[in-house]
């Protein structure tokens, strides 16, 4: 553990302070904040993302139809022009260049990069095709380019899917799999995945369960997640069964309850879920239920896929505040569903030359280990610091406190070399700069689409620009979306299409064609999704 003990303070090096962030997450942009709020211009940031794009789950883990979250990218993205900050996208630290590596050439190095492990429940059944983590999903319907080859069942045996965990993640998961699929496409959700529920609902998905082993006292969902299951869509009914919610309702929970004005509230939105109790068996919308007090036992499999759930009564035992769910002799719960969903928590994957105990980061105020024999500082911000909980927000109280640890120890050592010459040396690294042109293509090829933007998944070129779903990169500035082909210097793709359109202020291209539209005199547009020209 790093020394608390206080040092020397030495005379201002005539040199600036540099600092490698791993991880361009919240974490990391918040750790980047209250360092230059804490340094002003005496320090130097050069941030390294594994990915070409930045900003972490806030791009990967927000629910697409809640875009009101992601808007934390623009004060972000005002750190990312500070002239002190540098962003090295697609650069994957721990390989090359490695964690030590960093620390030889750097005076600090703050690890952000977050908990991308995953909590397994231990059942019978788990491996069988058709059980699906949420990290992995909701990173694939979000287009990250890691998990768009996600292996899922082509239709929903059952009529039901089954998520399991009741924190936000899981309420998004459940939520989006009963949402209209026009709703979600006019979202940035990835069309692959928008097609891939789409389908599930017209082969027969009707119902998706949401369950947990404890009660709503105890439950991890927010107030607001929780009633947006009541407002989602006017096609889906959001229900729970009264003697369920009876049941979480003993003693100790309800000494807990009195003591949590948000759970109070929320007594009141589950009673309008339990008034809608009565009409599940009559009902043409699709069905949301919670459930409460239930345990999965065992994944139920035929020929390797699922085929259903068994869940187990529990009860709830122990002190206000400290209960635990327990197994009951009541008969188990059977539903026949082809989809199962586990979230049930993220967790901190090992990452080369960071030590680890019990599974955790060994910290003191952010840092894990002082500058010593060469080697820069190392520390720790987000949920690498204090595990896989909270929400965006919750990265800044910790933010602060490891910037402002790492400042008072910059104190006390005198400033390295630049790094400039390790930098120039990286290999087709994406720039920030390089991201805003990226960026404003998903918003025009969205726009294009119908949709708030239009993610790309695939590969980089030269360090600049994706050429989605093709073996090889495009020269300049352009992609070609789905094509096998580069438009060549300043011509505009025809998407979805083999051939380019060009860009003179005459033409623009005819969305799912096979040619283009002329635009004299500006009069001419595209009409997304049909196969004609307007004049």
């Amino acid at each position: 553990m790093p020394s608390l003990k206080p040092a020397r303070l030495l005379t201002r090096s005539a040199r600036d302070y540099h600092v490698a962030v791993v991880g361009s997450g919240p974490a990391g942009f918040y750790t980047s904040k209250y360092l230059f709020k804490k340094a002003g211009d005496t320090l130097k940031i050069d941030m390294f993302e594994r990915l070409p794009t930045p900003f972490g789950l806030v791009r990967f883990g927000v629910a697409p139809d809640h875009p009101e979250v992601k808007n934390v990218i623009n004060d972000f993205g005002v750190i990312a022009r500070m002239p002190s900050f540098r962003y090295f996208g697609n650069i994957e630290v721990g390989s090359q260049p490695s964690l030590e590596d960093l620390r030889k050439l750097y005076d600090a190095v703050v690890l952000c990069t977050g908990a991308s492990g995953e909590r397994l429940l231990g059942i019978a059944g788990e491996e069988s095709f058709g059980v699906v983590g949420a990290p992995a999903f909701v990173k694939w319907y979000n287009g990250h380019p890691d998990y768009q080859d996600l292996k899922l069942p082509s239709t929903v045996h059952g009529e039901s899917a089954v998520v399991l965990g009741q924190g936000n993640v899981a309420l998004d998961v459940a939520r989006l799999l009963v949402r209209p699929p026009r709703d979600l496409d006019a979202t940035d959700m990835e069309r692959a995945a928008v097609n891939t529920i789409a389908s599930w609902q017209k082969s027969g998905l009707r119902t998706v369960h949401i369950v947990g082993r404890r009660g709503f006292v105890q439950a991890a969902f927010t107030n607001a997640e929780l009633r947006e299951l009541l407002t989602c869509s006017d096609e889906v009914l959001p229900v729970v069964d009264p003697e369920e919610l009876a049941l979480c309702r003993n003693e100790a929970s309800e000494e807990e309850l009195s003591k949590s004005r948000m759970k109070k509230r929320s007594v009141d939105i589950l009673d309008k879920m339990a008034a809608n109790f009565a009409e599940m068996g009559s009902t043409s919308k699709r069905i949301l239920r919670v459930h409460f007090l239930r345990s999965p036992q065992e994944v139920l499999s035929e020929d390797g896929g699922v085929r259903g759930i068994r869940l187990g009564r529990m009860k709830l035992q122990g002190e206000p505040g400290r209960q635990v769910a327990a197994p009951t002799e009541e008969a188990a719960l059977e539903i026949s569903c082809g989809l199962v969903v586990r979230s049930v928590g993220f967790d901190i994957t090992p990452f080369n030359g960071l030590p680890l105990k019990s599974n955790r980061v060994p910290h003191t105020q952010g840092c894990v280990e002082t500058s010593s024999d060469g080697l820069g500082g190392l520390y720790v911000s987000g949920w690498l610091k204090r595990g896989p909980q909270g929400i965006i927000a919750s990265n800044i109280g910790d933010a602060q406190e490891t910037a402002a640890r790492l400042w008072n120890d910059l104190q006390h050592q005198s400033a390295k070399s630049s790094p400039d010459s390790f930098v120039s040396s990286l290999p087709r690294p994406v720039s920030f700069e390089d991201w805003k042109k990226l960026e404003a293509e998903e918003h025009r090829s969205g726009h294009e689409m119908g949709k708030a933007a239009a993610k790309f998944t695939r590969g980089c070129c030269e360090g600049v620009i994706f050429k989605a779903q093709t073996e090889g990169c495009c020269q300049g500035r352009i992609y070609t979306r789905a094509a096998q082909s580069c438009c060549g210097g300043r011509s505009l793709y025809d998407s979805e299409t083999h051939g380019c359109c060009l860009e003179n202020g005459a033409q623009v291209y005819r969305y799912g064609s096979y040619n283009c539209c002329r635009r004299p005199k500006g009069i001419c547009r595209i009409r997304p999704g049909k196969a004609t020209c307007c004049s």
